[in-house]
Parts: structure tokens; C-alpha cells; sequence
């Protein structure tokens, strides 16, 4: 237990930010696939880009350890099964992997391990004073809660605002935006590309024109407070000088 406690000073801080850089542009390269449409492509890499800019938001406002809760929660919590499941798939009849394991599989385990032991050294080595979250934040974070638990039910509603949650606790309202912008980032692409394929737009039930509408509701209200969080600090930069 001591050593995990030492971990955070044993590797020190520019270390640990090269080694978090690393972790976040595996997550961009294990992405990397075929998705068809150009609005598919945005679709998948617009919310990780938001997840991304939430983690790295984190870090430049000197919250190390929310950044790295957040990109354990938001990437890797799901390492450290996917190698375990890949070595469990082994069967004698005929031999071999019916889930083969892969190297990307054991950089996911090593991120898990790495992430769950710097979050534990950082909880004891740093203060860690949670502040108390903006009621108006709260209410778009619930907003949205019951957008996404209504849009695939309780566990898919929780895994999106795990990284909100974290973010407002620790007093970080874009990076709170950035993430929940996130959960609703591929409807607007996944709705123009539904639009422009070419098949009846009536032929889609009602509930894709609610969650669309809805979604875009959401990014139009994040996008906009977003601009206004950003507002103060610029002036209070020109007001020192």
C-alpha cells in the first residue's frame, strides 16, 4: 500500500502528464476504423474529441486528479476485463482463441492498472476539497440525465454522466459542459446522415425526430454556455494586466 501512496511522487508531474498524453492518443488510435460516411466519422470522433478536450481541460486548470479519474472512468475502466475474457475464451476442441488476444487489449490493462493506482496515490498525496456544484449546472446535468436514461435506460444514463459528475464536483463548469456535450455529439450527424441516405425521412420512427431534437436542444444550450464560462476569464486576464 505504501508504494501505491508514493507512486505520485515518485513519478513526477511532467512524467505523469506525457504518460496521460500517451494513454489519450492510444484511445484516438484504438478508434481509428471504418465508419462508413463522412457523418458517420464525425459521429464517433467529434464526442471523443470533447471527452478528450474535458480530460486535458482538467489538467491545464491543475485538477491532476479528476483529469485522471475522468480518463479512467471515460476509457480504460473496461481494460482491465477485455484481456482476462480474451485469455478465458481459450477452448481445447479444437484448440485456440475463440476471442484471441490482441496488443491493444494489453496496453487497455496496463492504462486500467496505471490510472487505478496514480487516482488512488493522487486521492492521498493531494487535496482533493470537493466544491459545492452550481445549482445551474445541476439542473442541465439532471436535463440531460433524463434525456439519456429516457434514451436507453438507467446503466447507459450513468455511464454518461460519470465524467459530468466528476468535472462538477471539482468545480470545473466547461469541462462539465464539454462532457455532457459529449454524450449527445453524434445526433447531429447521425441525423444529417440519416437525412442525406437517400431512404423516406417519414420512414423513421417518432422517437428519432424527439431524440434528435432534443439532442440538438442540448448542444445548443451547452455550446452557448460554454461561450459564457469562457467570458470571465478573459477579462479578468485584461483587468491584471
Amino acid at each position: 500500500m505504501n508504494f501505491v501512496k508514493s507512486l505520485s511522487s515518485k513519478v513526477n508531474e511532467s512524467v505523469r502528464l506525457i504518460i496521460l498524453a500517451l494513454l489519450l492518443a492510444f484511445v484516438v488510435y484504438s478508434s481509428i476504423g471504418g465508419y462508413g460516411t463522412i457523418w458517420n466519422y464525425l459521429a464517433v470522433y467529434v464526442p471523443l474529441a470533447l471527452l478528450i478536450g474535458g480530460v486535458v481541460y482538467l489538467l491545464l486548470n491543475q485538477k491532476e486528479f479528476a483529469a485522471h479519474l475522468a480518463a479512467l472512468f471515460g476509457f480504460y475502466l473496461g481494460g482491465g476485463s477485455t484481456l482476462a475474457n480474451q485469455l478465458l475464451s481459450l477452448r481445447f476442441q479444437p484448440f485456440g482463441f475463440t476471442w484471441a488476444p490482441d496488443l491493444n487489449a494489453i496496453i487497455a490493462l496496463i492504462g486500467f492498472l496505471y490510472l487505478t493506482l496514480m487516482v488512488i496515490s493522487l486521492y492521498f498525496n493531494e487535496n482533493h476539497k470537493p466544491s459545492t456544484p452550481r445549482k445551474d449546472l445541476v439542473v442541465v446535468a439532471l436535463t440531460a440525465g433524463i434525456f439519456f436514461y429516457i434514451r436507453g435506460g438507467f446503466l447507459f444514463a450513468l455511464g454518461k454522466l460519470l465524467l459530468p459528475i466528476i468535472s462538477l464536483f471539482f468545480g470545473a463548469p466547461i469541462a462539465t459542459l464539454l462532457f455532457l456535450v459529449a454524450g449527445v455529439g453524434e445526433y447531429p450527424f447521425t441525423f444529417i446522415g440519416t437525412l442525406l441516405s437517400g431512404s423516406p425521412i417519414l420512414g423513421n420512427s417518432l422517437s428519432f425526430f424527439l431524440y434528435s431534437l432534443f439532442a440538438f436542444y442540448l448542444i445548443y444550450g451547452g455550446v452557448k454556455a460554454i461561450l459564457v464560462e469562457s467570458k470571465p476569464v478573459a477579462v479578468e486576464e485584461t483587468d491584471s494586466e
